[in-house]
């Protein structure tokens, strides 16, 4: 039976710190689909802020945002964006509780040029600009609009107001090392694989997913086999069925080669 497997970016295909791309997790993905498998990509970023190492490789299908934009067959299935308005409130929010921020935009990277950030996000900012991806400094002018909200708390932050009000429309993820992720609501790497399951008439007991982060337990929740690179956290290990090796120990070969996929 064709079977379906679904890839986070950061940390699972790609090594978060070297920013490498083994040659074997290309090389896996492709044989993959050489035996007849699907191969979907399943991140938290927005399409326009995929690697375009990643891009190249030949996919099936796209959960980008967490859920909020879904693509298969060259069709868009589903996209939400937070309206104008919320995007406006979100932006107040941050600033009155003193956390740094990343607005992932359609495109672009947007920060907030009226105050110091942290490394977290100027990090995150020269490894956008590396990928060609605009970084924007002006959540202020009239056209602001973001798909995703990233937030740190560098200890100083109002974090339970923050919760509390952005918790009305969004859903907090929780990365650990003060960095949480906002996502609209009833998204969610999940969601993003029912829709594709549906639109490929496949099964929960068809779906694989490889992952290495707590954005990534909605994913393994609904598929019949997760599974965890060697680089995760205790919680992302015990919700997996398997662990395979880290990004640069070839964990993908490795997984895909432990279930027979390859």
């Amino acid at each position: 039976m064709k079977q379906i497997v679904f890839f986070d970016i950061d940390g699972t295909l790609i090594d978060d710190d070297t920013q490498i791309l083994p040659d074997s997790a290309c090389e896996a993905v492709a044989a993959l689909r050489r035996q007849g498998h699907l191969a979907i990509l399943n991140t938290g970023r927005p399409h326009s802020h995929i690697d375009p190492r990643v891009l190249a490789l030949t996919w099936d299908g796209f959960v980008c945002g967490c859920g909020m934009e879904v693509q298969a067959g060259g069709r868009i299935l589903h996209r939400a964006l937070p309206d104008p308005a919320l995007c406006r409130r979100s932006r107040d929010l941050v600033r009155a509780c003193g956390l740094d921020a990343l607005y992932e935009a359609t495109g672009s990277m947007i920060l907030d040029g009226t105050r110091p950030w942290g490394p977290q996000v100027e990090l995150e900012a020269q490894r956008m600009a590396a990928k060609g991806i605009p970084v924007t400094l002006d959540p202020d002018g009239p056209d602001f609009a973001f798909e995703k909200l990233v937030v740190y708390d560098l200890g100083h932050a109002d974090m339970a107001r923050f919760q509390a009000e952005a918790g009305r429309d969004f859903t907090l993820i929780d990365r650990g090392g003060g960095m949480t992720e906002a996502v609209l609501r009833r998204n969610s790497k999940s969601t993003g694989i029912g829709r594709i399951l549906a639109h490929y008439d496949l099964p929960r007991e068809a779906a694989y997913a490889f992952g290495d982060s707590n954005n990534d337990l909605p994913m393994f929740q609904c598929v019949a086999t997760p599974i965890a690179m060697g680089s995760s956290p205790q919680t992302v290990r015990e919700a997996a069925v398997y662990t395979t090796g880290t990004v640069l120990e070839d964990g993908i070969l490795e997984g895909l080669r432990h279930f027979g996929l390859i």
